[in-house]
């Protein structure tokens, strides 16, 4: 069975990438049942460069093929002001998620309707030591960023769905049932076919 590591220490993240790879036959590892602590530089000029880069780094310290992520909120009404890349570091780097919320309806402040929509990109990445195997991204309509928020909502990692009301479910991303989460036009839900049909493709492969 082959072992695949999901590179990162974010629980909620974990869930995501294992969704994308169970059923695959992969023996699936995290950074502390290896006892890794790494945290590689991100560049890259899309999610999916971000995503592909964080896995080539990874690979290279564990010796594991790796499956990486990295995604951001795209934000029309801010423009220039905003980009997706730095979602995460948006607030400044020792911001925690709840000071990112706040960052981020600070500067949403005054918006109405419509100009209060946003989208989440996902990038993915795939790569075992020494060469980068598979880079996707994708994105979707989510939902509209909300004026007000719970505290206590967020949790595991994930900031961001307890700031954004799906219209079509009429409740917060982070309060959706599974069968709901699947309807989710977002980056994740984009991702899963390309990603699994590689993926099942490479375990294909002799050798």
């Amino acid at each position: 069975m082959t072992t695949i590591l999901l590179a990162t220490g974010n629980r909620a993240k974990q869930t995501k990438l294992r969704w994308l790879i169970d059923g695959l036959g992969f023996d699936v590892v995290t950074p502390r049942d290896l006892g890794l602590d790494f945290d590689p530089p991100e560049h890259g000029e899309t999610h999916g460069e971000v995503a592909a880069a964080k896995a080539r780094a990874w690979a290279e310290h564990s010796g594991q093929l790796v499956i990486a992520s990295d995604g951001g909120a795209y934000i029309p009404a801010l423009g220039q002001d905003w980009n997706s890349i730095f979602t995460k570091r948006a607030a400044g780097s020792d911001a925690d998620d709840h000071d990112r919320a706040d960052h981020l309806l600070a500067l949403m402040a005054g918006e109405q309707g419509a100009n209060r929509d946003i989208s989440w990109i996902e990038g993915v990445g795939l790569a075992r030591p020494g060469e980068e195997l598979g880079m996707w991204q994708a994105s979707g309509a989510i939902g509209r960023l909300v004026e007000l928020y719970d505290p206590a909502r967020i949790k595991d990692g994930f900031w961001f769905p307890a700031l954004i009301v799906v219209p079509r479910f009429g409740k917060l991303v982070a309060d959706l049932t599974p069968e709901e989460t699947a309807q989710l036009d977002d980056g994740w839900n984009g991702l899963y076919p390309d990603v699994r049909r590689f993926l099942e493709r490479l375990t294909a492969r002799p050798g």
